[in-house]
């Protein structure tokens, strides 16, 4: 049996809890079953990343996966879909009843890999893995009186940080996900305009918390004209913010919603959105701004941290726990021939 995940070459915190999350939650024997595949955490629950599934001869089982970045796979009539993301994603694979919650809830299951300190002191920013570009977040984060982890870190490095945390401030989804896990308070900020709403309050309905951002400038010149010009190409769209869904309650709006946010044509005009010969040119100009942008940032960063953070209701969390269970009971019995 494979594990179907997202593999960043440098790394992805939300994508590589799979290789350390699974291994602990399902029995060696699942891992002999050769023909399966489980579809694990990320947003990879779409037509052009999971797709091919549909034709690679195995059995497909979905445990707690996303919909996000481009339009659901088609042919899934014959996967096991045991949970989903939440309930967005549900209705999105017309599957309603599969919403349950993110499978990184799980690692409330895996004590071995972490341990909240008694006395946590530390407050976390975590940016998403996409903006870390030319900001200087380690330096920025420590001006604003926070400890910075990178979503580029090892899994087992970054729940050491998070360990040691009272607070979490992220951009990074999986950031959110695993301090919630852990029952750390935690704090939503947006950086790049291009973060994605959909998946977020797919994954804040399921556990009843809202997703309202506090919005942190980049803290250098390159980032801040790149994000000028990605939000120019998701204005000409209609994506303005990150309030496009706030009232969004059915499929037909959420369908709207990605017809428009992840068309061909759009992501092609973000991938555009770098430095050409003319930007790099008048860098040096331009970089002449980088420590007032630097200090705004820091400014808005610490501002963030003084925001009333989030933490799921303890009895919604251990309800969508237990669900989740559920989930990997069935898997495991599917995986070792015992169903």
């Amino acid at each position: 049996m494979e594990v179907f995940y997202y593999r960043d070459p440098k790394l992805n915190f939300g994508d590589d809890l799979n290789a350390v999350l699974w291994p602990r939650i399902l029995p060696k024997e699942a891992f002999d079953a050769d023909d399966f595949e489980v579809v694990g955490i990320g947003s990879i629950l779409t037509q052009e990343y999971a797709g091919s599934l549909a034709s690679s001869g195995k059995r497909v089982i979905v445990l707690g996966s996303g919909t996000s970045y481009d339009q659901p796979p088609i042919d899934i009539a014959k996967w096991d879909v045991l949970a989903v993301r939440g309930p967005w994603t549900a209705s999105m694979i017309g599957m309603p009843e599969k919403a349950v919650t993110d499978g990184a809830i799980l690692l409330a299951d895996t004590t071995d890999l972490w341990q909240r300190v008694e006395r946590a002191t530390d407050v976390v920013f975590m940016p998403h893995h996409r903006s870390i570009r030319q900001t200087p977040w380690e330096q920025i984060s420590r001006d604003a009186g926070m400890v910075y982890v990178s979503p580029q870190q090892p899994v087992e490095t970054i729940l050491a940080a998070f360990a040691r945390a009272k607070l979490i401030v992220t951009e990074a989804m999986h950031g959110a996900i695993v301090a919630d896990t852990m029952r750390i308070p935690w704090i939503p900020v947006v950086v790049a305009p291009t973060v994605d709403e959909f998946k977020w309050r797919d994954w804040g309905q399921s556990v009843e918390v809202p997703f309202e951002p506090s919005v942190i400038p980049a803290g250098h010149s390159a980032d801040r004209l790149r994000y000028t010009r990605m939000a120019r190409v998701l204005a000409n769209a209609g994506l303005v913010g990150h309030q496009v869904l706030i009232d969004a309650d059915d499929r037909n709006t959420l369908q709207s919603y990605f017809d428009r946010r992840f068309a061909p044509r759009l992501k092609a005009e973000l991938l555009r959105t770098g430095a050409g010969r003319i930007d790099r040119a008048l860098a040096p100009i331009r970089g002449m701004q980088d420590e007032k942008f630097a200090s705004e940032t820091v400014a808005a960063l610490a501002l963030a941290a003084r925001r009333k953070p989030y933490l799921s209701n303890d009895r919604i969390f251990n309800q969508r726990l237990d669900e989740m269970r559920t989930a990997v009971k069935t898997a495991t019995r599917l995986l070792t021939g015992t169903a």
